[in-house]
């Protein structure tokens, strides 16, 4: 697909466009996914505009168009602070399945879900899992705060953490006006234990390690950070299509015998 292409969005291009690019120029598609939750001093839709961000940065090296967000999500620990919003996990699971059936019969056969938030990811690998077997479309589930873990560790030295240092850095870069730093105290954090488990969660900022994964406000720090991590995501997303690649040839291959 050309650089030249006016819109990467799916929902910008009218029909007749679709029809020349899928699956012809290109069978892979962008889903991202979060929901809507408190996160510290960001807001509520951190986890949709972080995957969304993401997105528009990767679309044209992995050759992809990118698909309406799927805003709602699993939210759990976090539910009862205002403004936080669930669906139930099978109801999730039934929708994203269906959106995802969807974008296969519309002609795309490498489908990657980018993904905002951790309540999602089990449901979203059944959703790969069910894709495959009734559409036999490829797809994969990417958690972009795991894969990237590294990354923030070089920028920052520390581990992340939610609404922490690596999701109010990503916001912060294309979202800064919804990054209330003046709202920001230490007491809005609480660290994760292990056997710990409360509903509402103590902080609406999740530390996963003592003293580490707080909200850094320093623009220059967040643009590296997102810079390394679309870069993170770009390869892993090539690596895969590269061995889909050789996976479909050697299928090809076997037909012919």
């Amino acid at each position: 697909m050309k650089t030249t292409l006016r819109t990467r969005r799916l929902e910008e291009l009218n029909w007749m466009e679709f029809k020349r690019l899928v699956p012809k120029r290109t069978a892979a598609v962008l889903v991202p996914v979060g929901t809507i939750e408190a996160h510290g001093v960001t807001g509520l839709g951190t986890d949709n505009q972080i995957p969304l961000s993401v997105a528009e940065r990767i679309a044209v090296p992995v050759n992809a168009l990118i698909a309406p967000a799927v805003h709602y999500g699993i939210t759990k620990s976090l539910l009862p602070y205002p403004g936080s919003v669930t669906v139930l996990p099978d109801t999730f699971e039934r929708y994203v399945s269906e959106v995802a059936a969807g974008l296969a019969d519309a002609g795309f056969r490498r489908i990657v879900f980018l993904n905002g938030h951790g309540g999602n990811t089990e449901a979203l690998k059944n959703v790969s899992v069910r894709l495959y077997r009734d559409k036999q479309a490829y797809s994969m589930v990417i958690d972009w705060w795991t894969l990237c873990d590294e990354e923030v560790r070089q920028v920052y030295g520390h581990a992340g953490g939610h609404a922490g240092t690596d999701e109010t850095a990503l916001v912060m870069v294309d979202h800064p006006e919804q990054v209330r730093r003046q709202e920001y105290k230490k007491e809005l954090a609480f660290l994760a234990r292990p056997g710990l488990a409360a509903l509402p969660f103590p902080g609406s900022i999740i530390l996963s390690k003592k003293g580490e994964g707080f909200p850094d406000f320093n623009p220059a720090k967040a643009t590296q950070l997102m810079a390394a991590v679309c870069a993170k995501v770009e390869q892993t997303i090539l690596d895969v299509f590269g061995r889909w690649n050789t996976l479909d040839r050697n299928a090809d291959f076997a037909e012919r015998q």
